[in-house]
């Protein structure tokens, strides 16, 4: 084993892309993460934001404490829009960078439908997309998609005049559905990367940044378990049959809380970590 192979990006390449292949086998064509596999999701993912109090999000008080009137904004896998237009009344402008049209497309029709003028939209992925620097850059949940941590770390921080910020969860959700999917799998699922890992690759890099781990509560409600099961059976990688429909149906009914019309898993809240840095150009 060379000593490359034990540098902490390594060990995070190592993790995604295991874990990316698991998805691929499990559910062939979404391993990739491509745009396309993003676009077929857009319209459902617009919907479950839209169900989330996002003035309420810690990530975007922070956001707003590093940005100002005169002051610009990266999105990185900004989806559709739910921190870039929550964002943009603060700041002179915002660039949103995706790799999927289909999220993109709701993005602009949201910003219209807002009134929103001040965010521009750049379809590709990070590593490939061309922007101008900005004061701010930041990612929320995206960076743990990400093989090549090391390239993408770097390419936000030379982007950014004054603020870097990443928004990563600070629990495993695999250990809450780890019933579940071993129930259907019979195995435990391939690990991913921690926000810990993504810390020691920012270290490796010379970084040093702040942490501060924050809660997000849970507003996502169901309003049948209909609904639950097309989102369950999404994130477990089952496939789209009447009986494997029913079992989890069945399974969801002893274990979601409240009643019909108002659905929700028995977490109240989950821990997330705000993780920030001045950036080197700096």
């Amino acid at each position: 084993m060379s000593s490359d192979d034990n540098t902490a990006a390594s060990r995070w390449q190592r993790l995604v892309t295991d874990r990316l292949a698991e998805v691929e086998r499990l559910s062939p064509g979404r391993g990739s993460l491509s745009g396309a596999f993003w676009d077929s999701r857009a319209d459902r993912y617009a919907a479950n934001v839209k169900t989330t109090d996002i003035e309420g999000d810690p990530f975007l008080r922070a956001l707003r404490r590093a940005t100002d009137a005169a002051g610009t904004a990266i999105d990185v896998g900004a989806g559709t829009g739910r921190f870039a237009l929550a964002l943009a009344a603060g700041v002179r402008h915002v660039t949103a960078v995706d790799p999927s049209a289909g999220m993109l497309a709701i993005l602009r029709r949201d910003a219209k439908q807002m009134g929103v003028t001040n965010v521009t939209t750049v379809q590709g992925t990070w590593e490939e997309a061309a922007t101008q620097v900005a004061d701010v850059v930041f990612s929320a949940f995206v960076l743990t998609l990400v093989p090549d941590a090391r390239r993408f770390v770097s390419k936000l921080d030379a982007a950014a005049r004054d603020r870097v910020l990443l928004y990563l969860g600070a629990y495993c959700p695999d250990a809450v559905l780890d019933p579940l999917w071993r129930h259907f799998h019979g195995a435990p699922r391939t690990p991913g990367p921690s926000y810990l890992d993504a810390l020691a690759v920012l270290h490796e890099l010379g970084i040093a940044p702040q942490v501060k781990v924050v809660e997000i509560v849970n507003r996502r409600r169901f309003a049948t378990i209909e609904e639950a099961v097309d989102h369950y059976r999404d994130g477990l990688l089952l496939p789209d049959t009447p009986a494997v429909r029913d079992e989890l149906a069945a399974l969801l009914a002893t274990w979601l809380l409240g009643r019909r019309g108002a659905l929700r898993s028995p977490l109240r809240a989950v821990p997330a970590a705000i993780v920030g840095w001045q950036p080197t150009r700096a």
